[in-house]
């Protein structure tokens, strides 16, 4: 649970941006309802009786949208009823969805099948698969705890660390033999594990096996019965994962088939569930039916980052104040109408190569007048959080990494390191700073970036190389991981190579060593075919002479513009050495 004053920033960044608000409940009027009541009712006065609950009760629905409506809060509010939901998964109602920054949701959109919460899930779903960062509000007159672990295994999607066939024949006999022994052990083996410990298994993944070999809890009935049998730790672990991969079985029509992101949820207190497009919060509908507060509550236990802090400002600031910005980044009528003279007159990988340029100066501008907001958000949040005290803990309880444990301090500071130099590849050519793989080995090329543009190849490069460009390309040393180098010399890069920080040497062995460059020719000038993948010619000794060979390479990272230039000033000084001829000096003592 994040500290009180921690939750003040919290509410600005996710909270206050919230402009508008969908309800999608079949207890609500909506507008078409009314309208057509009115329409239909030809005996003047009150319209006809609702089957609906708001039509008994209509102070608390109005107490409601009130709610959304106060004049330190006055939100739009719009209502579906969910009636045309379909079932099947047709989620017709999600073409609203995208244009809300709430969405109010009855568990129960089907009265005719009680407890049955699927036409939410499906709602939910198809905001799991849109881009757009989705804030839920579960509002339900169910039970919270049942309707919380209904959504939790409806967004699930199916357990990827499944048994072999030989480990279930093998958890199988474990289980049969100490029936043999004891006339129930199956059945009773069976009533400890069930749908609470298949949850925290996926909650807790990493740790869960662990967890139930200390005996400790939901376990720990698990860990006394086959204890009782005198089961090694590795068959208890067998069998815990068979026992958990059949509950999963018989959950299995329920779970998300599709290829859904992961999504975590609290494990006590408070109740939330998020994954990367979607936060849902809970609230019951026999309290107060505070909404907004029951959201922010739930916000708070998810405790976010800082960081996401600052970029859920950012997105807020955008939505907020873009317009405006954007009017101060077009300011340059001159320049812009020469920017787009140049993509005019241009045609081909010459355009292409412009236009790409020309949106990022667009984007530079842009955040140039909308940062200046977020930094004020950030410096008022690192203020309130130094101010707290230790530092290391409030990065342990953010991030839940200890700074002052050497391995999570070392770790730290190679991700730090890889973040600042290098970022995944961008691009549709090779440029300056790509770092590609090419038998087995990383390069890097460090030709100038001007030289580098497809469309910009002289007639002399064409017509001596034909179709293939050129360029400069150094091989880079990789780095043991128990190694310490030093990081201040200038000579070294990180990169994070599936999720794991690699280090590389611009040269090997000491710093005077001179690197390893090769000029290689990147086919179709260096333009990618089918992701960052391209075609290398290099030209090598054979037995008798020197022969061309090509590689297939594949771009993995990309060094940030002012680290490549770095490097390539390094090559430069290393291959304009002078002094060759100088003695060496021994100074005599």
């Amino acid at each position: 649970m994040a500290n009180e004053h921690y939750a003040e920033f919290i509410d600005e960044a996710f909270v206050r941006p919230i402009r508008s608000v969908l309800i999608v409940d079949d207890d609500y009027p909506t507008f078409d309802e009314m309208l057509e009541a009115e329409i239909k009712h030809t005996g003047g006065g009150r319209p006809p009786p609702s089957s609906k609950a708001w039509y008994a009760n209509p102070a608390r629905i109005k107490n409601v949208i009130d709610s959304f409506r106060k004049p330190e809060r006055p939100l739009l509010v719009d209502i579906h009823d969910g009636s045309n939901v379909d079932a099947q998964g047709d989620v017709k109602v999600a073409a609203h969805l995208h244009q809300s920054d709430l969405l109010v949701l009855d568990y129960e959109l089907d009265k005719a099948k009680p407890r049955d919460g699927n036409r939410a899930i499906q709602i939910i779903r198809s905001l799991m698969s849109n881009d757009h960062f989705n804030l839920v509000v579960v509002h339900t007159s169910e039970n919270l705890d049942f309707v919380y672990t209904q959504i939790i295994i409806g967004l699930l999607a199916h357990n990827s660390d499944a048994l072999s066939q030989e480990e279930r024949t093998k958890a199988q006999v474990l289980i049969d033999a100490g029936e043999d022994a004891t006339e129930g052990f199956e059945r009773s083996l069976r009533s400890t594990v069930a749908v609470e410990h298949y949850l925290h298994s996926r909650l807790h993944f990493k740790t869960y096996l662990s967890t139930m070999g200390k005996g400790q809890q939901p376990y720990s009935a698990f860990s006394e019965q086959t204890a009782a049998v005198t089961w090694t730790n590795e068959n208890q672990r067998l069998a815990l994962r068979y026992l958990l991969e059949r509950v999963e079985t018989s959950l299995h029509d329920r779970m998300n088939a599709a290829n859904a992101d992961p999504i975590k949820w609290s494990s006590s207190g408070i109740k939330w569930i998020k994954s990367d497009s979607v936060f849902i919060a809970f609230s019951s509908k026999t309290d107060q039916d505070d909404l907004i507060g029951d959201l922010q509550k739930a916000l708070t236990a998810w405790n976010p980052q800082p960081s996401r802090l600052f970029m859920a400002k950012l997105r807020a600031e955008m939505d907020e104040h873009g317009v405006t910005a954007q009017d101060q980044a077009l300011g340059n009528q001159h320049a812009l109408a020469h920017w787009y003279g140049r993509l005019l007159r241009a045609n081909g990988e010459e355009r292409r190569w412009l236009i790409a340029e020309s949106v990022s100066r667009h984007s530079d501008q842009l955040l140039c007048s909308i940062l200046p907001r977020v930094e004020t958000f950030a410096t008022k949040l690192v203020a309130a959080e130094a101010a707290q005290g230790d530092i290391d803990e409030t990065c342990k309880d953010h991030f839940k990494v200890d700074l002052t444990k050497p391995a999570d301090r070392l770790k730290a500071e190679r991700e730090h390191n890889a973040f600042v130099c290098s970022m995944p590849p961008q691009g549709w050519h090779l440029t300056t700073g790509h770092i590609f793989t090419m038998s087995g080995d990383h390069w890097i090329c460090l030709s100038p970036a001007c030289d580098m543009v497809p469309s910009q190849l002289s007639a002399s490069n064409l017509t001596s190389f034909g179709e293939r460009m050129p360029f400069m390309a150094i091989k880079l040393h990789p780095v043991g991981d128990g190694k310490s180098p030093d990081v201040q010399s200038n000579r070294y890069i990180f990169l994070q190579l599936d999720g794991v920080v690699k280090c590389f040497g611009f040269n090997e062995g000491r710093e005077t060593t001179l690197p390893r460059w090769h000029t290689l020719y990147a086919e179709k000038r260096g333009v990618f075919v089918g992701g960052f993948t391209f075609k290398i010619v290099s030209t090598e000794l054979g037995k008798r002479s020197l022969i061309s060979n090509r590689y297939s390479a594949e771009v993995v990272g990309q060094l940030r513009y002012e680290y490549a230039l770095n490097l390539m000033q390094r090559l430069g000084t290393a291959m304009t050495r002078i002094g060759l001829d100088f003695a060496g000096i021994v100074e005599k003592l």
